[in-house]
């Protein structure tokens, strides 16, 4: 039985992916190149099954148009914006001590969002900010984390000001059935 998977797909994506490798390794010795060969066929063999693969649909009850009005996204970037550089501030100010004063935590965030696009904007900014990681991320909360305990203070009771600008930015799904 023959797979039914085009041949040519595999073929140009181990042509290019030869070309990256030549293009990234500068190297032109028979090894180098025997090596990254061997290397783009084998990837183009393992990933030929992707070819033909179409995308899963999205679910259209949760992933329809998402009514956000561009004033109050370009004002949550901005804000985001501002609060990485805060961050990035504070850890570098850690880093730099001569003691390290820190105690890295995990902390469960529940975060009431109303829709998941609301939290994987709220995982994503977390990550985005520099002494917080969200590790993991389900239908009810996040665990987010974090170099110290101030840093853990900042998301107590409503989740803190990121939590608070993210719902904010996404009030107008909580009322959408």
């Amino acid at each position: 039985m023959s797979d039914p998977t085009p041949v040519r797909p595999s073929i140009v994506t181990a042509i290019a992916l030869f070309g990256l490798w030549v293009a990234l390794s500068q190297k032109l010795d028979a090894f180098h190149l025997g090596l990254g060969l061997v290397t783009a066929a084998v990837i183009a063999f393992a990933t030929r099954g992707l070819y033909r693969s179409s995308p899963r649909p999205m679910p259209p009850d949760e992933f329809t148009r998402i009514p956000l009005k561009w004033r109050q996204l370009l004002g949550y970037g901005a804000w985001l914006l501002v609060a990485i550089l805060r961050a990035a501030t504070e850890v570098a100010m850690v880093v730099l001590r001569r003691r390290l004063l820190i105690a890295p935590i995990i902390v469960r965030l529940r975060d009431g969002l109303p829709h998941p696009i609301a939290r994987v904007t709220l995982a994503h900014s977390i990550t985005l900010t520099p002494g917080t990681l969200t590790v993991d991320c389900d239908d009810e909360s996040l665990d987010v984390h974090m170099l110290d305990v101030a840093t853990v203070k900042a998301f107590e009771g409503d989740g803190g000001p990121i939590v608070r600008r993210v719902r904010r930015l996404f009030a107008t799904l909580a009322s959408r059935p």
